[in-house]
């Protein structure tokens, strides 16, 4: 076993079990005490602190149920994946539909498979529209080059993540988990959509996100870019149209530094729920038509 399958099973042994929606209840609680039990049980090599580190904010699900799912992006919580090596004959044929990859071996194989995460943050990019801001270049890249592309909501949602997905060797956005979203985003509620954004050059997708929106607060989950400067573009755009439009917050997950260009704050669980706690009861729409990016952003 490698240093990942021991750190991944480590993780799915050790972690939060998500096995209804019900387990989602009192989330904080249970991932503080189980990460106290597990600190006092472990040893300090650095595999226990990284899995200390990933237990105290991912809730482990066996499978990707789409209960569960929608409930936890109601609260506001990251669905997620993990791969880990299967064990024992009887779970390889329960987790068969779940199988990340099979290497035959002397004597048998090696099978791996996907599990999810829930992810309750401990510490979350957030942007208040109060502090919202472009990068100082934007109004330039607009003026120059994008003022005549277009942005526009759920136009593709298949092609959107297609490309996405395929920027990258290695993402949490893997099949079991991207089926459940699609079906959510063919099937949204009151409180939950997924959804996708996209920036045109004509007909051709140059920037994109996957998000949700949880009651009026929207989410990103995962974007890409092919053009330069085309994902910063798209992300301004996207700020300025939410900012516009009534949306409460903009949560942009995992703290990184390109998120504070946008006005970002990096907050902890206690002022997450204080943000989410502010949330209407209903969920906004975002519109069908497409947007001059020169409409939203003025130069």
């Amino acid at each position: 076993m490698t240093y990942e399958d021991v750190f991944e099973l480590a993780v799915y042994d050790s972690g939060v079990r998500i096995n209804n929606v019900g387990d989602l209840d009192n989330l904080e609680r249970k991932l503080v005490d189980n990460h106290k039990n597990c600190k006092s049980t472990v040893g300090l090599k650095e595999i226990d602190e990284w899995v200390l580190d990933t237990i105290e904010e991912d809730a482990v699900c066996a499978d990707f149920n789409e209960e569960i799912i929608r409930k936890a992006l109601s609260l506001g919580y990251y669905p997620m994946s993990m791969k880990k090596m299967v064990t024992t004959e009887d779970e390889l044929m329960t987790y068969r539909d779940l199988l990340s990859k099979v290497v035959k071996a002397k004597g048998g194989v090696y099978a791996w498979r996907y599990f999810m995460t829930i992810r309750h943050h401990l510490k979350k990019m957030v942007i208040d529209f109060n502090e919202f801001k472009f990068p100082k270049k934007t109004r330039r890249y607009v003026r120059q080059q994008f003022g005549d592309y277009t942005l526009t909501f759920n136009k593709n949602f298949d092609l959107c993540a297609e490309t996405l997905i395929a920027q990258y060797e290695e993402t949490w956005v893997v099949s079991p988990l991207l089926d459940v979203l699609k079906n959510i985003h063919d099937n949204p509620d009151n409180e939950v959509s997924v959804d996708s954004v996209e920036l045109w050059r004509g007909d051709e997708l140059v920037a994109g996100e996957l998000g949700f929106i949880t009651h009026n607060a929207y989410a990103s989950l995962c974007g890409f870019h092919i053009e330069d400067n085309s994902g910063t573009v798209q992300m301004a755009a996207l700020g300025m149209w939410l900012k516009e439009n009534g949306f409460a917050y903009w949560d942009l997950g995992m703290e990184m530094d390109y998120k504070y260009v946008y006005g970002a704050i990096c907050m902890g669980r206690r002022a997450q729920k204080e943000y989410y706690d502010r949330l209407a009861s209903s969920r906004r729409i975002l519109p069908k038509e497409e947007i001059k990016i020169k409409d939203l952003i003025k130069t």
